[in-house]
């Protein structure tokens, strides 16, 4: 079974996004689109955030929403706790619920029934 942060970066690449990682004091550890880099990013805190970004925030409504130009489009968030003899499936340990968290959620769910 794949480990859910490795499943999870690997997942939201293949679906277009830029990833995020975050370490637990809020320093972002890594922004793009290479998966090993981003799992190195990951592994090297305990904890933090991992975070899948759609580009930048549209013009026409970051002056709307209070947006910094050049912000980016955040689309999905997940935290990650790395603890010495835990499961694969509890890297992640939360996430905000909205379409794309579901459809993650369900298909690393299907994963790991296949190792069941």
């Amino acid at each position: 079974m794949k480990e859910a942060h490795k499943h999870l970066i690997q997942w939201g690449l293949d679906r277009g996004y830029k990833i995020e990682v975050d370490c637990m004091d809020g320093y972002v550890e890594y922004e793009g689109s290479d998966y090993a880099e981003a799992v190195e990013a990951v592994e090297a805190s305990d904890c933090g955030g991992i975070y899948f970004v759609d580009g930048l925030i549209p013009e026409s409504i970051y002056k709307e929403k209070r947006y910094l130009k050049g912000e980016n489009n955040y689309v999905a968030g997940f935290g990650y706790v790395l603890e010495y003899h835990q499961e694969p499936d509890e890297i992640i340990s939360d996430w905000g619920i909205n379409e794309i968290t579901d459809a993650w959620d369900k298909d690393y769910t299907m994963h790991c029934d296949q190792y069941q």
